[in-house]
């Protein structure tokens, strides 16, 4: 085998389904819709996320009109048009003063019931729901008719929404205590590498921590080290993002060395940049903000392609790319792989294999092995590449929704494509 360094990015990245998020509030008294325009402007800034809180002042009492649930679609179709993917959260209001805090339970269940088109509709585009609907913010804590130990409830709103958001989607929750006690669940039925990505309950309940960093417990998220121990176990194989917020007196604990170690344990993959400014600008200056946003989520870099020494026509050629990991997660969503080799003196003459590897599996500090064997039929140039673009058919093809490699000169943006070496076949 032939084998080659690849040279490695120190620099940031745009990449799909991770990384700081802008926010966006949609609320029913004066529902203005998000437009392409903003969100093609969010991309080029740097994010390819958005966090999108749908308040619903003026349904605590009755459904949902179709004007505000055509907003909604037309925030998810921006979406779509821009370039991004979106963080979705349903609430009834922001105001720990402005009560009830939310809908009753049986009204809630139809409102979920009234959005589960949209959710089916536009799944392509939504990286991950956040449960909402329950308390102010949709956090699950100052709430009217949810009472605290009511856990049969709230496992009624979770079932609901869990049916209404496709399979192959996570739902974030507040709490890990939230996801024990709605199921029943202890420590001792933590997520499994088998049971991960099976679309079970278990499998889609993810996390969203609203007090990243702001104490020791960050506001009440971990009561305790064995609930702590358990979001960290479980968030391997389910999606951990949030935003800070301030502690008591308005401090926080984010020091960078704190900060650092909690991301990595918690492998974080989605972060508010609009709050809790205070935060970010503490990282900013104690130096570590940078590594911070290059490190959320995944990044892949690889490392060193081999291929088959002097291939020849009618022979296999093989090529094995090794690439790390050196982001806080593994990618939470599927993700199609392929390597493509392509004549470079004619297109058309081109080849496709699907390795056999799943990068839901390339946590972090791990190499990862991709592997495939070509047969080229003419002699010739060809050029080698490693493609993972977003499954869904309508986005397949937009090189936004690809995942690039932390690599120089690998990049193709018309295709998305990662260049990874050229090979001469006599």
């Amino acid at each position: 085998m032939k084998h080659e360094s690849l040279a490695v990015l120190d620099t940031f990245i745009n990449n799909p389904e991770r990384g700081l998020h802008k926010a966006f509030e949609c609320h029913s008294a004066s529902p203005s819709a998000i437009s392409a325009g903003i969100v093609n402007a969010y991309y080029n800034m740097g994010y390819t996320l958005v966090h999108f809180d749908f308040y619903m002042e003026d349904y605590r009492e009755k459904l949902i009109d179709d004007s505000y649930l055509e907003v909604v679609r037309q925030c998810l179709q921006a979406l779509r048009e821009g370039g991004c993917k979106g963080v979705v959260r349903f609430a009834y209001t922001n105001s720990e003063s402005q009560t009830p805090h939310e809908a009753e339970k049986e009204l809630v269940l139809q409102h979920i019931a009234q959005i589960k088109p949209i959710l089916q509709e536009y799944v392509d585009v939504i990286y991950t729901m956040e449960a909402g609907f329950i308390g102010v913010w949709g956090e699950w804590y100052y709430t009217t008719y949810f009472k605290p130990n009511d856990f049969a409830s709230r496992r009624e709103v979770l079932d609901a929404l869990l049916d209404a958001l496709p399979q192959e989607r996570m739902l974030c929750i507040r709490t890990p205590r939230f996801k024990q006690k709605c199921y029943g669940w202890t420590i001792a039925d933590t997520l499994t590498r088998a049971e991960a990505f099976s679309g079970t309950a278990k499998a889609r309940l993810a996390a969203h921590d609203d007090a990243i960093m702001a104490d020791a417990s960050d506001l009440g998220t971990f009561n305790n080290s064995e609930l702590r121990a358990y979001w960290e176990a479980e968030s391997k194989y389910t999606i951990y993002g949030g935003e800070s917020c301030p502690g008591s007196g308005g401090s926080t604990i984010a020091s960078c060395e704190k900060t650092l170690d909690q991301f990595l344990k918690m492998h974080i993959s989605y972060l508010n940049r609009d709050y809790y400014r205070p935060t970010h600008n503490r990282w900013k200056n104690e130096g570590c903000q940078d590594l911070i946003y290059r490190s959320i989520g995944y990044r892949f870099e690889g490392r060193e392609i081999a291929t088959t020494k002097n291939p020849k026509v009618g022979e296999e050629l093989k090529a094995k790319l090794s690439l790390v990991n050196v982001g806080w997660a593994a990618p939470k969503n599927p993700r199609d792989i392929e390597m493509i080799l392509v004549n470079t003196a004619d297109p058309k003459d081109r080849y496709t294999v699907v390795p056999n590897s799943d990068p839901r599996f390339w946590f972090t500090d791990e190499m990862i092995c991709v592997e495939a064997a070509f047969m080229p039929k003419k002699a010739g140039e060809y050029n080698l590449y490693l493609n993972m673009p977003d499954p869904k058919p309508n986005l397949r093809t937009n090189p936004r929704y690809s995942i690039r490699l932390a690599n120089v000169d690998c990049w193709d943006e018309e295709t998305g494509y990662n260049y990874l070496t050229t090979v001469t076949v006599e």
